[in-house]
Protein backbone atom coordinates (compact mmCIF):
# COMPACT_ATOMS: atom_id res chain seq x y z
CA UNK A 1 0.00 0.00 0.00
CA UNK A 2 1.35 3.62 -1.22
CA UNK A 3 1.84 5.71 2.39
CA UNK A 4 -0.19 8.79 2.66
CA UNK A 5 1.18 12.06 2.28
CA UNK A 6 0.33 13.94 5.30
CA UNK A 7 -2.24 16.78 4.76
CA UNK A 8 -0.24 20.10 3.80
CA UNK A 9 -1.29 23.08 5.85
CA UNK A 10 -2.40 26.22 3.15
CA UNK A 11 0.18 28.30 2.70
CA UNK A 12 0.89 31.59 4.46
CA UNK A 13 -0.48 33.45 1.76
CA UNK A 14 -3.48 31.54 0.95
CA UNK A 15 -4.03 32.00 4.99
CA UNK A 16 -3.77 35.29 4.92
CA UNK A 17 -5.78 36.06 1.75
CA UNK A 18 -9.00 34.05 3.48
CA UNK A 19 -8.73 36.41 6.44
CA UNK A 20 -9.13 39.70 4.52
CA UNK A 21 -11.50 38.07 2.09
CA UNK A 22 -13.77 37.50 5.12
CA UNK A 23 -13.62 41.02 5.55
CA UNK A 24 -13.56 42.28 2.81
CA UNK A 25 -16.83 40.48 2.24
CA UNK A 26 -18.39 41.44 5.35
CA UNK A 27 -17.21 44.94 4.56
CA UNK A 28 -15.06 45.24 7.97
CA UNK A 29 -12.29 45.93 5.34
CA UNK A 30 -14.51 49.12 3.96
CA UNK A 31 -14.24 49.76 0.13
CA UNK A 32 -11.56 52.58 -1.14
CA UNK A 33 -8.96 51.12 2.07
CA UNK A 34 -5.30 51.19 1.26
CA UNK A 35 -3.77 47.90 2.46
CA UNK A 36 -0.36 48.51 2.78
CA UNK A 37 2.26 45.83 2.73
CA UNK A 38 4.35 46.45 6.10
CA UNK A 39 1.40 47.18 7.75
CA UNK A 40 -0.21 43.84 6.77
CA UNK A 41 2.92 41.87 7.20
CA UNK A 42 3.07 43.33 10.70
CA UNK A 43 -0.55 43.29 11.87
CA UNK A 44 -0.42 39.48 10.53
CA UNK A 45 3.34 38.51 12.02
CA UNK A 46 4.21 37.67 8.27
CA UNK A 47 6.54 38.68 5.69
CA UNK A 48 6.12 40.51 2.82
CA UNK A 49 6.31 37.97 0.17
CA UNK A 50 2.84 36.10 1.46
CA UNK A 51 1.23 39.81 1.57
CA UNK A 52 1.83 40.18 -1.87
CA UNK A 53 0.78 36.46 -2.45
CA UNK A 54 -2.74 37.45 -0.49
CA UNK A 55 -3.22 40.85 -2.29
CA UNK A 56 -2.79 39.07 -6.01
CA UNK A 57 -5.23 36.49 -4.89
CA UNK A 58 -7.94 39.01 -3.93
CA UNK A 59 -6.75 41.15 -7.05
CA UNK A 60 -7.64 37.91 -9.34
CA UNK A 61 -11.00 37.42 -7.52
CA UNK A 62 -12.21 41.63 -7.89
CA UNK A 63 -12.26 42.19 -4.41
CA UNK A 64 -8.73 44.31 -4.51
CA UNK A 65 -7.34 46.81 -7.10
CA UNK A 66 -3.72 47.52 -7.95
CA UNK A 67 -3.03 51.54 -8.21
CA UNK A 68 0.02 53.45 -8.59
CA UNK A 69 0.28 53.17 -4.45
CA UNK A 70 -0.52 50.10 -3.75
CA UNK A 71 -3.69 47.97 -3.28
CA UNK A 72 -7.31 49.18 -2.53
CA UNK A 73 -10.33 47.39 -1.47
CA UNK A 74 -12.79 47.22 -3.95
CA UNK A 75 -15.55 45.17 -2.37
CA UNK A 76 -18.57 43.81 -3.76
CA UNK A 77 -21.70 45.69 -4.56
CA UNK A 78 -25.07 44.03 -6.11
CA UNK A 79 -23.93 44.21 -9.20
CA UNK A 80 -20.67 42.25 -8.05
CA UNK A 81 -23.23 39.48 -6.63
CA UNK A 82 -25.46 39.32 -9.82
CA UNK A 83 -22.25 39.09 -11.99
CA UNK A 84 -20.68 36.37 -9.77
CA UNK A 85 -24.28 34.74 -9.84
CA UNK A 86 -24.51 34.78 -13.75
CA UNK A 87 -21.39 33.55 -14.46
CA UNK A 88 -21.65 30.41 -11.55
CA UNK A 89 -25.72 29.92 -13.27
CA UNK A 90 -23.91 29.64 -16.45
CA UNK A 91 -21.41 27.13 -15.97
CA UNK A 92 -22.97 25.13 -13.06
CA UNK A 93 -26.16 24.33 -15.01
CA UNK A 94 -23.57 22.23 -17.66
CA UNK A 95 -21.74 20.89 -15.01
CA UNK A 96 -24.56 19.00 -13.44
CA UNK A 97 -26.49 18.06 -16.76
CA UNK A 98 -23.03 16.70 -18.02
CA UNK A 99 -22.85 15.18 -14.58
CA UNK A 100 -26.19 12.74 -15.65
CA UNK A 101 -24.43 10.74 -17.52
CA UNK A 102 -20.88 11.51 -16.42
CA UNK A 103 -21.40 10.58 -12.66
CA UNK A 104 -19.97 7.39 -10.82
CA UNK A 105 -21.28 5.77 -8.31
CA UNK A 106 -18.53 6.58 -5.92
CA UNK A 107 -19.28 10.56 -6.24
CA UNK A 108 -22.95 9.96 -5.62
CA UNK A 109 -22.19 8.29 -2.74
CA UNK A 110 -20.10 10.72 -1.38
CA UNK A 111 -22.82 13.51 -2.01
CA UNK A 112 -25.15 11.49 -0.23
CA UNK A 113 -22.60 11.85 2.61
CA UNK A 114 -22.58 15.62 2.25
CA UNK A 115 -25.97 15.92 2.41
CA UNK A 116 -26.59 13.66 5.83
CA UNK A 117 -23.68 16.14 7.17
CA UNK A 118 -25.70 19.14 6.21
CA UNK A 119 -29.02 18.09 8.04
CA UNK A 120 -26.54 17.40 10.87
CA UNK A 121 -24.92 20.96 10.76
CA UNK A 122 -28.45 21.77 10.36
CA UNK A 123 -29.69 19.99 13.22
CA UNK A 124 -27.07 21.55 16.08
CA UNK A 125 -26.91 24.88 13.91
CA UNK A 126 -23.59 24.78 12.80
CA UNK A 127 -23.49 27.22 10.20
CA UNK A 128 -19.78 27.09 9.84
CA UNK A 129 -19.68 23.50 9.01
CA UNK A 130 -22.92 23.42 6.89
CA UNK A 131 -21.68 26.42 4.53
CA UNK A 132 -17.99 24.42 4.42
CA UNK A 133 -20.50 21.24 3.12
CA UNK A 134 -22.23 23.25 1.08
CA UNK A 135 -19.13 24.18 -1.03
CA UNK A 136 -17.73 20.55 -1.37
CA UNK A 137 -20.94 19.70 -2.42
CA UNK A 138 -21.29 21.93 -5.84
CA UNK A 139 -17.47 21.21 -5.89
CA UNK A 140 -18.41 17.94 -6.41
CA UNK A 141 -20.90 18.52 -8.74
CA UNK A 142 -18.47 20.26 -10.89
CA UNK A 143 -15.93 17.09 -10.85
CA UNK A 144 -19.26 14.59 -11.49
CA UNK A 145 -19.53 16.81 -14.66
CA UNK A 146 -16.33 15.94 -16.15
CA UNK A 147 -15.07 19.05 -17.57
CA UNK A 148 -11.71 20.51 -15.63
CA UNK A 149 -12.29 23.78 -17.72
CA UNK A 150 -15.69 24.39 -15.69
CA UNK A 151 -13.77 23.10 -12.59
CA UNK A 152 -10.94 25.24 -12.92
CA UNK A 153 -13.66 28.65 -13.05
CA UNK A 154 -15.08 27.14 -10.21
CA UNK A 155 -11.87 26.17 -8.17
CA UNK A 156 -11.30 30.32 -8.99
CA UNK A 157 -14.31 31.76 -7.44
CA UNK A 158 -15.18 29.28 -5.22
CA UNK A 159 -13.41 31.17 -2.20
CA UNK A 160 -15.72 34.35 -2.69
CA UNK A 161 -18.43 32.30 -2.88
CA UNK A 162 -17.74 30.57 0.60
CA UNK A 163 -17.01 33.96 2.17
CA UNK A 164 -20.71 34.89 1.04
CA UNK A 165 -21.90 31.26 1.79
CA UNK A 166 -20.68 32.09 5.22
CA UNK A 167 -22.45 35.63 5.37
CA UNK A 168 -25.71 34.12 4.80
CA UNK A 169 -25.91 30.64 6.09
CA UNK A 170 -25.19 32.94 9.39
CA UNK A 171 -28.56 34.47 8.84
CA UNK A 172 -30.81 31.70 8.28
CA UNK A 173 -32.69 30.14 11.08
CA UNK A 174 -33.48 26.64 9.73
CA UNK A 175 -30.90 25.16 7.71
CA UNK A 176 -32.85 22.29 7.05
CA UNK A 177 -34.89 23.40 3.95
CA UNK A 178 -31.19 24.03 2.20
CA UNK A 179 -30.07 20.62 2.82
CA UNK A 180 -32.96 18.92 1.68
CA UNK A 181 -32.73 20.97 -1.36
CA UNK A 182 -29.32 19.54 -2.36
CA UNK A 183 -30.87 16.38 -1.41
CA UNK A 184 -33.12 16.67 -4.63
CA UNK A 185 -30.63 17.73 -6.78
CA UNK A 186 -28.80 14.40 -6.17
CA UNK A 187 -32.37 12.95 -6.88
CA UNK A 188 -32.72 14.49 -10.15
CA UNK A 189 -29.22 13.45 -11.37
CA UNK A 190 -30.30 9.82 -10.98
CA UNK A 191 -33.58 10.19 -12.34
CA UNK A 192 -31.87 11.83 -15.25
CA UNK A 193 -34.29 14.37 -16.20
CA UNK A 194 -32.24 17.00 -17.85
CA UNK A 195 -35.03 19.69 -17.91
CA UNK A 196 -36.43 19.38 -14.67
CA UNK A 197 -32.64 19.55 -13.00
CA UNK A 198 -31.77 22.39 -14.43
CA UNK A 199 -34.68 24.16 -13.90
CA UNK A 200 -34.31 23.03 -9.57
CA UNK A 201 -30.59 24.34 -9.77
CA UNK A 202 -31.89 27.95 -11.80
CA UNK A 203 -34.23 28.16 -8.56
CA UNK A 204 -31.33 26.68 -5.79
CA UNK A 205 -29.04 29.74 -7.29
CA UNK A 206 -31.34 32.37 -7.49
CA UNK A 207 -32.41 31.79 -3.78
CA UNK A 208 -28.80 31.70 -3.05
CA UNK A 209 -28.33 35.00 -5.11
CA UNK A 210 -31.57 36.87 -3.46
CA UNK A 211 -30.29 35.66 -0.32
CA UNK A 212 -26.51 37.30 -0.49
CA UNK A 213 -28.29 40.02 -2.24
CA UNK A 214 -29.97 41.01 0.70
CA UNK A 215 -27.09 40.17 3.42
CA UNK A 216 -24.95 42.52 1.15
CA UNK A 217 -27.55 45.20 0.93
CA UNK A 218 -27.99 45.19 4.59
CA UNK A 219 -24.59 45.76 5.43
CA UNK A 220 -23.81 48.49 2.98
CA UNK A 221 -26.73 50.10 4.71
CA UNK A 222 -26.09 49.08 8.30
CA UNK A 223 -22.65 51.37 7.09
CA UNK A 224 -24.92 54.61 5.87
CA UNK A 225 -27.13 54.14 9.05
CA UNK A 226 -30.20 53.57 7.12
CA UNK A 227 -32.72 51.20 8.04
CA UNK A 228 -32.72 47.64 6.19
CA UNK A 229 -36.01 47.29 4.49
Amino acid sequence: MVPMLPARAPALGDQLAAVLRDLIVRRQLQPGTHLVEDALAAEYDVSRGPVRDALRQLESQGLVESRRRGFFVIGLSQDDINDLYELRESIELVAVTRAISQVSDLQMREGRDIVAEMIACADRADAAGFAAADMRFHALLYRAGGNRRLLDVWDAYEPVFASLMQLTVEEDVDLHPSAHDHGQLLDLIEEGDADKLRAEMSDHLDGARARMGRAVHALIQDESGEVAS
